[in-house]
């Protein structure tokens, strides 16, 4: 065993030396970069103080799946039509995620307090549960009026889905609260509600009649006992002079169809997918193909007489139906636009603003909707007018697609 002469220990010394501070600094640096990935990858961006949520695309549920109907004949068809959701992420949503949805034009991030208001989130899940049972109901009806059953819609009051905060209405309802009486009055409609208390000034006392049911939005019995309080009415915000009680309502619909058509979306909620079930319901009722045997999705909701009403998040319902494969998009005249730039040529789309807008474009693609009204002796659908007045209040498809043409 030979000795290392001391000349030579310090040559050595100094040559690894430098080589352990670089691998220190080096390990220090990846360290560092590895900490500051796991922190943006996985630390919600409201550690910052950021409140917000992100809509990025859904799903494209086929919806005769969800349907059942008994006590009438019915037919299977070969093509289809989905619904379009959305999906929301809210809770966990990463500061990684944030900056992602932030540089992508399909999703889109809302203010969280915009995009829920007042409401929790249970509370919103509620007035969406219900939102979409109203959508099933009205679509059953729409549908059942096409096939030539006369039936005329049963209203009972109007539902609270939404109370202002520090408003007359806060210190005594609850969202799912059916309003029928105001000093007496029977309410059946929005519209009595609202010329009810619109009749009065501020300061004015009001008896408000209400019922309210163990579980919020299900209908009260006939002989339920009706709630009465007497309340004192604030100025309404937009009208000086006008009373205001605090309250967004919506009418509930029940109509008594010959036969039993039941829905079932599971957790899905509000109100978008009306006209895919009403267009549906006619296609499982009728033999033929509504659709001309294509892959149809559509938004928007539908009232008792067959409007079609414009949904909002057009961008990642668009997408969630390119994902799914479709071949026509249907969508109201406020979408048409945003869901024809994300089409992109991957599927065509077509403008309606009516239930019969939707047969009559469905029967260009090869659909047998007129036909079947044709054959029960009904009156056949009539194309939506096609208005261009910007101070009518009213976004028809033929303004929509004058847009497209002009952009």
């Amino acid at each position: 065993m030979t000795e290392t002469p001391e000349s030579n220990k310090e040559t050595l010394v100094q040559k690894r030396s430098p080589m352990g501070r670089n691998e220190k600094i080096l390990t220090t640096i990846i360290i560092l970069v590895v900490s500051i990935a796991l922190f943006i990858r996985f630390v919600p961006i409201s550690f910052f103080g950021v409140n917000v949520v992100a809509l990025s695309p859904g799903s494209a549920p086929t919806t005769i799946e969800k349907i059942n109907v008994q006590g009438t004949d019915t037919y299977l068809p070969e093509g289809t039509i989905k619904f379009t959701t959305v999906a929301i992420e809210s809770d966990s949503l990463t500061i990684w995620e944030y900056f992602q949805a932030k540089n992508d034009e399909i999703k889109e991030l809302r203010n969280r307090e915009d995009f829920y208001g007042d409401k929790t989130k249970t509370e919103t899940k509620k007035i969406n549960n219900f939102m979409m049972q109203q959508s099933q109901d009205t679509a059953s009806l729409v549908a059942a009026n096409y096939l030539g059953y006369e039936i005329v819609p049963k209203i009972d009051g109007a539902y609270v889905i939404e109370i202002m905060s520090e408003s007359p209405a806060s210190e005594f309802l609850q969202l799912g609260d059916l309003i029928v009486q105001v000093d007496g009055l029977n309410i059946e409609s929005p519209k009595d509600l609202g010329e009810a208390i619109q009749s009065k000034k501020p300061k004015d006392t009001v008896a408000i009649g209400f019922k309210r049911s163990d579980s919020a939005f299900t209908t009260p019995t006939s002989d339920q006992e009706i709630l009465i309080e007497e309340i004192t009415l604030a100025t309404n915000p937009l009208k000086e002079d006008t009373g205001y009680l605090g309250v967004v309502i919506q009418t509930p619909l029940k109509a008594d169809i010959p036969f039993e058509i039941t829905i079932d979306v599971g957790r899905v909620g509000g109100p978008s997918a009306g006209l895919a079930f009403a267009l549906s319901i006619v296609d499982y009722l009728t033999e033929g193909e509504l659709t001309g045997g294509l892959n149809v999705a559509t938004t928007g909701t539908i009232d008792q007489y067959g409007n079609v009403g414009s949904v909002g998040a057009y961008p990642q319902k668009a997408e969630a139906a390119a994902r799914s494969g479709v071949e026509l998009f249907l969508v109201p005249p406020g979408g048409y636009q945003t869901v024809l730039r994300v089409a992109a040529n991957r599927f065509e789309v077509r403008c309606v603003s009516t239930f019969d807008d939707a047969i009559i474009q469905l029967e260009k693609f090869g659909g047998n909707g007129i036909q079947v009204a044709t054959q029960l002796n009904v009156p056949e659908p009539v194309l939506s007018p096609a208005t261009i007045d910007e101070n009518d209040g009213y976004f028809s498809c033929a303004e929509a697609m004058m847009e497209t043409v002009n952009n």
